[in-house]
């Protein structure tokens, strides 16, 4: 098993993944699918969607174009079946025009001008609300949207969150070929930070570890703030000042998140920072993964997240395994997984529990372990996870480069 799990970590570092291009994420027709496939949403009036201010672009502008120049306003007008993008300059025209299919590409001051025509044809602006807004900023505020609110009050804002979450929750063919992608170089990442991690390091080291290895393999770095606690900092599920310095005998949870080509992986892996499970650890690991093995064994098309952990349970029983006793939780599909590590939903809930699961969602199956004291105080822990995409007859585990075993952590470690 050792042997098998070497070489398949050899060959994918060796072949890497050379089969995508350089010019734009996918074609031109892939972005000009999703665009056509809105409108069926929007056969009242238009959507607008911003670009980032920033450097990296916001989620659904690069869903629905591939563009990164910021400041940019893409409008889709589901009446005459038409897209149109405004860029701040122009000198990219001709690009963006070859590499999103989008044949209107007019300068950003001409936005207001071009919305005074749809005055009189509709009054209703379709926008994804602010709840699902990936810039976690509030979109109706947000300049240029609230000066056309100020232009044209009769304008009726419509939240198009719903109807984009639908659409970026089954991924297609081009977005699951990315996503293995992601999902490789986030697995090696964190493969590199197993063998370099020794007592005596501090929280943040690991972290630039991960981040330097992403980058040096083609991705963009994490997509989240890494989360790595040690020791007493395991019970803090949201920690991220990752400035302890690491002991002898800590378990570390690194929660750490790679992005490629926009797409993002969410991996957490719990090892023994001197490399050596002692018994509780060994124990600990030993019933998260049989968890966590279970749950991908019950991840199925037609299934609703809250449905897996009653499967799930019966399944480790029979490994002498009470949930409840070894205070497992979380047994359940976490979150969405895509163009953000906790992407946008296909309903009105934030995170999968009710919705059935479909071939081509990707979430996370992520059960963790708490142990509490008779004061109700967590004094140990462990944590796993995995991305999962959805498939035919089952799941998929994107993330099955990385060790999980005892066995495997072990030797990864031990080669420093």
């Amino acid at each position: 098993m050792q042997k098998r799990f070497s070489l398949i970590i050899l060959i994918v570092i060796l072949l890497g993944f050379s089969t995508l291009s350089s010019g734009g994420i996918f074609d031109a027709a892939e972005y000009k699918a999703r665009r056509t496939n809105l409108m069926t949403s929007i056969p009242d009036g238009i959507a607008i969607i911003l670009g980032s201010e920033g450097k990296m672009q916001n989620s659904n502008f690069i869903y629905f174009t591939g563009v990164e120049e910021p400041n940019s306003v893409l409008i889709i007008d589901g009446m005459k079946k038409e897209s149109i993008i405004f860029l701040s300059s122009m000198e990219s025209k001709e690009i963006v025009m070859e590499e999103t299919g989008i044949e209107r590409v007019l300068p950003l001051s001409q936005m207001i001008q071009l919305l005074s025509s749809y005055h009189a044809q509709t009054d209703s602006i379709y926008t994804p609300g602010p709840k699902w807004d990936a810039d976690r900023k509030r979109i109706y505020n947000r300049t240029p949207v609230k000066r056309i609110r100020d232009m044209f009050p009769s304008f009726r804002f419509k939240d198009l969150s719903t109807a984009i979450g639908k659409m970026r929750a089954i991924k297609s063919p081009a977005e699951i070929k990315v996503m293995r992608e992601a999902a490789r170089i986030s697995s090696l990442a964190h493969i590199e930070v197993l063998r370099r991690a020794k007592p005596g390091m501090y929280e943040w080291e690991l972290a630039a570890i991960f981040k330097d290895c992403v980058k040096r393999l083609g991705g963009q770095g994490h997509a989240a703030n890494a989360i790595v606690p040690s020791g007493p900092n395991i019970y803090d599920p949201h920690y991220n000042k990752n400035s302890r310095k690491m002991e002898d005998g800590d378990i570390v949870m690194a929660d750490m998140c790679g992005e490629y080509e926009y797409y993002d992986i969410d991996i957490s892996v719990s090892f023994p920072v001197n490399g050596k499970f002692n018994a509780r650890q060994r124990k600990l690991n030993e019933i998260v993964c049989a968890v966590e093995e279970a749950m991908r064994s019950v991840f199925r098309p037609g299934i609703r997240s809250i449905d897996v952990e009653e499967e799930v349970r019966k399944i480790v029983a029979k490994k002498g395994i009470d949930i409840d006793k070894e205070g497992v939780y979380r047994i359940l599909a976490d979150h969405w997984v895509g163009l953000d590590v906790h992407d946008v939903s296909p309903s009105q809930e934030r995170y999968p529990r009710t919705t059935i699961l479909q071939p081509g969602m990707v979430i996370t199956s992520d059960p963790s372990i708490r142990i509490k004291d008779e004061n109700g105080i967590v004094i140990d822990g462990n944590k796993i996870e995995n991305t999962v995409l959805i498939t035919e007859d089952g799941c998929e585990n994107l993330s099955y480069l990385v060790p999980r075993t005892i066995e495997e952590i072990e030797k990864i470690m031990a080669e420093k």
